[in-house]
């Protein structure tokens, strides 16, 4: 079982974010995604926003090396190269998602990053983003609340760069295309593949699949036709 934040946020709506919360959240997400050593706490004037960021990196750390390791996709991230000792190789697994015909999403990429999740939380429950690290939180509760077991979004594996007007969409603004969050596979891998055979140009696209992993950023990305854009 993954290590839990062990900063509490806040019990009701418009209460000051705990800064330890969102610290420790961002170096486990750091730390199970850059194996096989702990990552270098950032340079910060607050000396508890460093402290619980190292306490977060040490405990993702961990979890890799326990659980597997995950990776930061959207956040650029390089795949992880686990190396000897480190918990093993890190690759797909079997997605268990298959579809009659057409576009296929057989393999499975265990992934790290709120940014995706930014997007799902903002189509899925409209008005509950509040940029404080807490979209893991959110979407887990608004999961439970409307009784949905896991979710779907159609994306852009590659990004055209951050876009010079930012629209509030993250994934958009990131560069990347999304299309519209489902709790249908078929829906959601029927979307990513009529997108990408309308163009003369080649793209890569694929699945970012959420099941609700209490308050971290997990995700997994199934690519259409197990393939990757070319240095990833």
């Amino acid at each position: 079982m993954a290590q839990h934040n062990p900063y509490r946020p806040p019990a009701r709506p418009g209460e000051p974010m705990p800064f330890r919360f969102s610290a420790w959240q961002s170096g486990y997400d750091a730390g199970i995604a850059t194996p096989p050593d702990v990552p270098a706490t950032p340079l910060v004037r607050n000396p508890d926003y460093a402290r619980a960021w190292a306490q977060g990196a040490e405990a993702g750390n961990a979890d890799g090396r326990r659980e597997g390791w995950r990776w930061a996709y959207f956040d650029g991230g390089v795949r992880p190269d686990p190396g000897a000792g480190a918990g093993g190789p890190y690759g797909p697994g079997d997605s268990g998602e298959r579809l009659p015909q057409g576009a296929h999403y057989a393999q499975s990429w265990p992934c790290v990053g709120e940014l995706p999740l930014r997007t799902v939380l903002a189509q899925f429950a409209p008005g509950s983003d509040d940029a404080n690290g807490l979209t893991g939180t959110l979407l887990a509760q608004v999961c439970a609340d409307k009784g949905v077991d896991r979710l779907y979004l159609p994306v852009g594996l590659s990004s055209s760069g951050p876009d010079p007007q930012p629209t509030g969409d993250p994934l958009a603004d990131a560069g990347h295309w999304h299309g519209a969050v489902s709790e249908s596979f078929a829906e959601a891998g029927e979307e990513a593949f009529q997108w990408v055979t309308s163009s003369r140009i080649p793209r890569h696209v694929g699945l970012v699949r959420y099941v609700p992993a209490a308050e971290h950023h997990f995700f997994d990305l199934l690519p259409e036709g197990s393939r990757l854009p070319p240095g990833r």
